[in-house]
Parts: structure tokens; C-alpha cells; sequence
């Protein structure tokens, strides 16, 4: 894929503003409080503009105040200011509080995007489902539409490779690709001298009953779902286990699979979101299965070589370790190419 990348041109007073929901700590906040802290590290003007959710505990949450990002309560709505906005925070775009300001969005997920959409769509349905028409609900919420953030200049930073397909799928073009990089306290927690044991790791919330066939077709293995766990735990059943498996839907490049990587984890991962491409999680292909039953027989045929075999396999998996390791270079790297210094 090719296209003529455009920069973001920020002026020695441009500011630029982060939409995130406020007292949140999943993935989603965690990156943009990273793209915020090297922002600022760069020597751009950078701030946090929280926005209340249904989740929301407070304003900044305990674990990122260590990014030293400075917050607003109300932004410029000025040309030369730029908002950078996350894919399930849409409604910004049509704003008329925001109109003058140059809108960014940064697609950290793709699934989650459309899980948003349709909620709207049910909530019109329920609410018009006398006088509206679906074409009608489309226009109305304009969230729905690709087109309608091309009528309103938008531009677009993808953040895994599967998101910079599903944009060009529908005919936008990424000013760029900036993806987020793993807390260094996970790094801190691999434990390179733990003595690996024939465990396999699952995330149940991710899962569902095709990873359940699996396990009821191998009672006989010692599986371990990762789950009400701290940071500190996973970690320890991650350094202790030779195997990670994952059947989920992969939204964007997920935490879960790298952590496991980075803890010499072995990996089987499905076939769905960015988990297909390579770009996005270079792992040999034969570690990747379509969820088909006829699959079944395979997988657990590798699942028992990963664990009788570990020692060989697991090098099967450095190259994406190392990509790992160098994932905070590659996103100081990446905000530097997409956004440039001009002077007035």
C-alpha cells in the first residue's frame, strides 16, 4: 500500500489537545497519554482534554500522572490548534465547539469504532423507528459515515496496520501510523531466569467456545485463565508458562499477546483483526488458525509440540520480541514523521 503522506504543522503557539476519557485505565487512555508525553518531549504544546464516560473515576487517573502531561478544562478553538481524538469519541468531529480547530483521528481501534456506531443506530431506531428510515439514521448520526469526515477535512493516524487497511478500504488516506509501546514495568516484570512449566495461558474475556472445544478436548493439560488478576500476577503465571493462546477478536494491536511475548511466552493466535497480518504481529505463520472445527485437530497437535518442544520453539518468536523491545523508538520515530515544527 503507498500514498503521499501529509504532516501535521504545528506553530511555535499551536497547542495540541488529546480527547480522552477522564479516570479510564485501559489500553486506549494508557497511548494517549504516551503520545501526549512525547509530544511534549519533542518540544510540541501538548495537553489532555478528558471527557466524562460511563467509566470514568476522576480526571486523571492514578496510573498516568507519571506522564506528566498538563490538562485543560476548555480548549482555543483556533486554526492553528490541533485535536487529536480517538475513534470511539466521533461526535467531537461535528462539534461546533471545535469547528475551527484541525481534527485528528487516531484509529486505536477498528472494531470498537463500529461498536459505537451501532449503539447510536439502536438508540435512533428505538427513538424514530416510526418516521426514520435507516438512510435517513445514517445521515443523522454522521459518525456512520466516512464521507461525512471527509466533507469536514478530518485526518486520520492509523495505529496497527489492520487500521491502516480499513481506512484505505474506505477510501481515506493516513496522514501516518503511530502505534503505542508497552509500559516499561512489563519489561521489568519478565523474569528471564523463571523455570518455564507446561501451562497455558488464556484470557477468558477474549475468548469464547471455540478456545472452550479446545480445553474440553484437552482436559487432560494444565490450562490457566488469566483473569481478576493484578498486573504483578499475570506476570508471574506469563513467566511461568510456555504457552499463550488467544482466539480473539484483535481490535488493534493488543497488550495481552505482547506481554506474553515479552515473558518468552510460545503463542497460537486466530486468524481475525490485526492478528492476520504479519505487520502487525510477526509471528511464522503456523502459529495462526481460522476458527474452524476442522482446525481443532492441528491446534492441538501444536499446542502439545509447543510444550514438549519449548525450548526450540520459543526462538520461532524472538524476532517479534525484538520488535517489542523497540516499540517506544519506533513511536518517538513515528510522531516525529507525522507531525513537523513550522515556522510562522
Amino acid at each position: 500500500m503507498s500514498g503521499t503522506l501529509q504532516k501535521i504543522e504545528c506553530y511555535p503557539g499551536s497547542k495540541i489537545y488529546l480527547s480522552c476519557p477522564a479516570g479510564v485505565a485501559t489500553g486506549g487512555p494508557e497511548a494517549l497519554h504516551q503520545f501526549g508525553h512525547h509530544l511534549i518531549l519533542l518540544g510540541f504544546n501538548a495537553f489532555m482534554y478528558y471527557y466524562h464516560s460511563p467509566e470514568s473515576t476522576g480526571l486523571v487517573h492514578e496510573n498516568y500522572k507519571k506522564y506528566n502531561v498538563p490538562y485543560v478544562s476548555e480548549l482555543e478553538n483556533s486554526r492553528e490548534h490541533v485535536l487529536i481524538i480517538p475513534e470511539t469519541h466521533l461526535s467531537s468531529v461535528f462539534c461546533k465547539k471545535f469547528s475551527r480547530v484541525r481534527k485528528v483521528v487516531w484509529w486505536l481501534s477498528v472494531a470498537n469504532y463500529y461498536i459505537i456506531l451501532n449503539q447510536q443506530i439502536a438508540r435512533s431506531q428505538r427513538k424514530k423507528k416510526k418516521s426514520l428510515g435507516l438512510s435517513v439514521l445514517f445521515g443523522t448520526f454522521k459518525i456512520a459515515s466516512f464521507a461525512s469526515l471527509k466533507e469536514k477535512n478530518v485526518l486520520h493516524i492509523g495505529h496497527s496496520y489492520h487500521s491502516m487497511v480499513h481506512l484505505r478500504e474506505n477510501g481515506i488516506e493516513p496522514v501516518g501510523q503511530v502505534s503505542d509501546y508497552m509500559n516499561d514495568a512489563f519489561f521489568e516484570r519478565a523474569d528471564e531466569k523463571a523455570e518455564k512449566e507446561d501451562i497455558i495461558i488464556y484470557n477468558p474475556k477474549k475468548n469464547d467456545d471455540f478456545l472452550g472445544d479446545i480445553m474440553n478436548q484437552t482436559k487432560e493439560l494444565n490450562w490457566k485463565p488469566l483473569s481478576g488478576m493484578s498486573p504483578a500476577e499475570v506476570a508471574y503465571w506469563m513467566n511461568r508458562a510456555k504457552l499463550y493462546i488467544d482466539f480473539g477478536y484483535h481490535p488493534g494491536k493488543e497488550r495481552m499477546p505482547r506481554e506474553a511475548c515479552i515473558m518468552r511466552c510460545c503463542m497460537i493466535i486466530g486468524k481475525s483483526g490485526s492478528a492476520v497480518y504479519a505487520e502487525d504481529m510477526p509471528i511464522p505463520e503456523k502459529y495462526r488458525f481460522g476458527k474452524s472445527k476442522s482446525e481443532i485437530p492441528g491446534i492441538i497437535s501444536l499446542i502439545k509440540e509447543c510444550l514438549a518442544n519449548y525450548d526450540k520453539l520459543i526462538g520461532d518468536f524472538e524476532p517479534y520480541r525484538k520488535v517489542l523491545y523497540r516499540e517506544k523508538e519506533k513511536f518517538i520515530d513515528d510522531i516525529s514523521t507525522v507531525f513537523t515544527k513550522a515556522a510562522k
